[in-house]
């Protein structure tokens, strides 16, 4: 019997309980754990497969899963490989993707709850009764007494696992520049709960992964939170997340699919991602690759719809973002607009302009951190396309630019810019 697809799927032990097909990863496990930093943030545009490798890493450490090491790791790399870590921590995971931000209380609230359920889910899991102080009201509050709790409980090290760690920002950001700045830089209740956890790595926190998007937050996190460090375009980890060709090209051997057509259609639209512009290889986008497969399997050819609906309306979502910064005053007359604001609009609309008519524009280095109190520059906007996949890196002598990577993002950045310019 065929495995099944796993498009969609982001829990490891169910993608190797449950038969489905899984391109092993595991070897970075081992080469994250040789890093001399043990604070990292990976970060990586929508559905390229951060949660699930977030969730192999759980596994891989969790002092509860040591009895089934083997069944979930036994014929892949690390399996055969273990390093000296495994299953030598309790894993607290937390992921901020489902954070309502309607108004600060709510914003508040909302974070403060997440938080909760997430400590809940740890002394669940372990069957431990350490201590949640919920009727703190600051978010801070509540992580500081739980890790100071947990120092008297546990008897070995926590390793954190934080998904989507930027999603309710770039929400802010579409709609709440004011609120983001309030809630996240300065003295915002965000930059605290980081303080604090920063303050655990002192005590009970030994390693610590982070995902997402862009790096949105992190310039306003740094002083707070000045730890972490960021491996999103290490040359070393270009591929650790998405496909390489020969491993496309496995998959559509496996379910006998394949021809010269189907893999160069699939090259044309998914494939062209660089995170190094010193990289050899580019890679595949693996949600993208499954759900191409799944659809040629039902209907016999690759789908007329090349994006998944779920991936579009996420890049729908995105589009807000430049709206906000853009025609936030769209209805007032242009002498009406601040100046500041209006320059950012040219600044904004003339880069969409040039990508449009060129696929691709000079950028000088990537921004590793985007915006905070100020508007962002050129600069910034380019890299923030790069961070969401709209462009990927290429680099032509000693000259790095950004370029459109296949026909899908194509078709995607041209809907999102044509009302721009």
């Amino acid at each position: 019997m065929k495995k099944k697809i796993p498009y969609g799927k982001q829990n490891f032990e169910v993608i190797r309980k449950q038969n489905y097909y899984y391109v092993d990863r595991t070897e970075y496990i081992e080469k994250l754990e040789k890093l001399d930093e043990t604070y990292i943030v990976f970060l990586r545009p929508r559905k390229f497969g951060k949660t699930l490798f977030l969730d192999t890493l759980g596994k891989y450490y969790d002092i509860n899963y040591k009895n089934k090491f083997e069944e979930l790791f036994g014929d892949l790399y690390i399996g055969k490989n273990p390093t000296p870590l495994k299953n030598e921590y309790y894993i607290l995971y937390m992921d901020f993707s489902g954070i309502q931000t309607e108004n600060k209380d709510i914003l508040i609230k909302s974070f403060k709850n997440n938080v909760i359920v997430y400590l809940e889910n740890f002394n669940s899991r372990y069957n431990l009764k350490i201590k949640i102080e919920k009727e703190f009201s600051e978010p801070a509050d509540i992580i500081r007494a739980f890790l100071n709790n947990a120092i008297e409980v546990l008897d070995k090290p926590i390793y954190l696992l934080i998904d989507e760690y930027d999603h309710f920002a770039n929400e802010l950001l579409s709609f709440n520049l004011d609120l983001f700045r309030n809630s996240v830089t300065k003295h915002g209740f965000v930059r605290k709960f980081y303080e604090e956890i920063k303050k655990g790595t002192k005590t009970i926190i030994e390693r610590i992964f982070m995902t997402g998007v862009s790096p949105i937050m992190l310039d306003s996190l740094t002083s707070g939170f000045n730890i972490t460090k960021n491996k999103t375009t290490d040359i070393n980890f270009n591929k650790m997340l998405g496909f390489t060709k020969e491993e496309v090209i496995q998959l559509l051997e496996y379910y006998e699919i394949y021809s010269d057509k189907l893999l160069k259609e699939m090259e044309e639209n998914y494939n062209g991602y660089k995170f190094n512009s010193d990289a050899t290889e580019t890679v595949y986008h693996p949600n993208m690759i499954f759900y191409s497969i799944k659809e040629y399997l039902s209907k016999g050819k690759i789908p007329e719809k090349i994006i998944d609906d779920d991936t579009e309306k996420y890049y729908e979502r995105i589009k807000n973002l430049f709206e906000f910064a853009i025609f936030s005053d769209d209805k007032k007359e242009k002498s009406n607009i601040p100046l500041k604001e209006y320059g950012l609009r040219r600044i904004i609309g003339d880069k969409l302009k040039e990508i449009c008519e060129k696929e691709e524009i000079f950028i000088n280095e990537l921004a590793t951190k985007i915006y905070s109190d100020y508007m962002p520059n050129a600069k910034e906007i380019k890299s923030l396309l790069f961070y969401e996949g709209f462009l990927t890196l290429e680099k032509e002598g000693i000259k790095t630019y950004l370029k459109i990577p296949n026909h899908s993002m194509k078709n995607v950045f041209l809907k999102f810019s044509e009302k721009y310019y």
